[in-house]
């Protein structure tokens, strides 16, 4: 099972329903993984949502292989 953890604080998701996903390029600063569990109000993930094959402004599955 892969663990998710913020963008913004670097703690472990618990949550998924609370999650906002957002481009790589929308953030400046990424926080380290910790084993915490995130206290933010709206945890950060870069990428797409569930569901979705790609983003716009995001390289494809072949070009990040």
């Amino acid at each position: 099972m892969t663990n998710i953890h913020c963008t913004t604080c670097g703690g472990f998701i618990s949550d998924v329903e609370r999650v906002s996903y957002q481009r790589p390029s929308d953030i400046s600063v990424v926080a380290s993984p910790k084993s915490q569990i995130c206290g933010c109000s709206l945890s950060v993930i870069l990428g797409p949502p569930p569901g979705h094959a790609s983003s716009p402004g995001m390289d494809s599955v072949a070009r990040r292989n």
